[in-house]
């Protein structure tokens, strides 16, 4: 700043106030200065300014896995409200198969004293999230975190509703590849158990990761059983399309051998071929309004925690039909 504030020929201060965009430059200096700077390749150092303010206008991101488009959608819902609100970001990724890279990626957005932290996607128990209240305020999307804000789908409704589609449809044998039961993600299961039960159906559930590999590896035997599954239920998209690999490296086809649905309504269920029906997060919606409540709890920083509930809804698309004669 200094450099730029001797070759443009003005003080120190004026340059900080130009860039800063606050009162008391003129619109002719403002430009002059800002000309000047982008002459000099100059790029204003944000650490160091949120540092030396008492305000704070970055927002922090977790995201837990850049390989699963869901995470992307919601990343487009938090960046169209950030372009509203003039707020910028500090992105940080975890793993799936990794705890300690989540705690990194978190410790890493209190290091950079960012004003407010969107996490989608955290895997952390409840008992381990709760260490990090008065060091980071954060909003969870996807899942709600006890003392925290959070931006949460029905998961219940969304599991009950794609069941009672394969039931209306005549499938009995049903199986649901359910996501490891951890802390604030029992929804999608806890739907599967009770839309069978109430059909009078017994439940079969498949505890399975979150890749499409371990999907591929879990489905190919229940294929391959003399009375397989007329369906199959899973618990996101990445996992429905290894349900489908294993269908298609069998031979088989869906949805005359097997009806297939999916949850999150990514951009990987719609092109033809694979046309999966699929439960609808509205992930895009969940991070814009994520990003709504992230604001809010930067200008209010010590109200009570508040939690929003979505509505997930069916999208029928080519995976499901009636099953096959028996």
């Amino acid at each position: 700043m200094a450099d730029v504030a001797r070759e443009a020929g003005v003080s120190l201060a004026l340059v900080s106030l130009a860039f800063r965009d606050a009162y008391g430059v003129s619109k002719s200096t403002r430009a002059r200065i800002l000309a000047t700077a982008e002459e000099m390749g100059y790029q204003p150092n944000r650490v160091a300014a949120r540092l030396a303010s008492k305000t704070d206008r970055t927002l922090g991101v977790f995201l837990l896995d850049l390989h699963n488009e869901v995470f992307a959608d919601m990343f487009d819902g938090m960046r169209d409200g950030a372009r509203e609100n003039g707020r910028e970001f500090v992105l940080t990724v975890g793993s799936v198969n990794s705890g300690e890279l989540e705690r990194h990626a978190l410790d890493s957005l209190v290091r950079a004293r960012v004003d407010v932290a969107i996490a989608a996607g955290l895997l952390l128990p409840d008992a381990e999230l709760a260490g990090y209240r008065g060091r980071l305020r954060l909003v969870s999307v996807a899942r709600a975190v006890p003392g925290f804000d959070a931006v949460v789908s029905d998961n219940v409704h969304g599991a009950t509703i794609a069941v009672e589609h394969l039931i209306s449809l005549g499938h009995r044998r049903i199986v649901h590849l359910a996501s490891p039961p951890t802390d604030g993600y029992l929804g999608r299961r806890q739907g599967y158990i009770r839309a069978m039960e109430k059909a009078g159906l017994a439940p079969h559930l498949v505890t399975c990761g979150y890749s499409r590999t371990e999907a591929l590896e879990l489905a190919g035997p229940l294929l391959d059983k003399p009375e397989r599954p007329t369906a199959i239920f899973t618990h996101n998209d990445q996992t429905a399309l290894g349900v489908l690999d294993a269908v298609h490296a069998r031979g088989l086809r869906v949805p005359e051998d097997l009806s297939v649905v999916g949850y999150d309504n990514t951009s990987a269920t719609k092109p033809p071929g694979i046309d999966l029906t699929t439960v609808d997060l509205h992930p895009f919606d969940l991070g814009r309004r994520a990003e709504d409540l992230a604001v809010q709890r930067s200008e209010d920083p010590s109200g009570e925690p508040v939690v929003e509930t979505f509505t997930p809804s069916l999208v029928v698309r080519a995976s499901t039909a009636a099953p096959p004669a028996l």
